[in-house]
């Protein structure tokens, strides 16, 4: 069995942690932006949601 070198192990680690830090970093970007817009607009971000709410119900 052929060893694996140390470079052959690190990659894939550090590219499942950018990956996932970038992902972490989107979610975290999203939830602010919404906070954001229902402070800012809190009837009109209701008035979406309830409409949103009457279309699938």
């Amino acid at each position: 069995m052929r060893k694996k070198r140390l470079i052959e192990k690190t990659v894939p680690v550090i590219f499942d942690v950018v990956v996932w830090s970038g992902f972490a970093a989107f979610l975290v970007a999203t939830y602010i932006a919404c906070h954001t817009l229902l402070q800012r607009f809190p009837e009109q971000v209701n008035k979406i949601i309830g409409l949103l709410q009457s279309f699938t119900a």
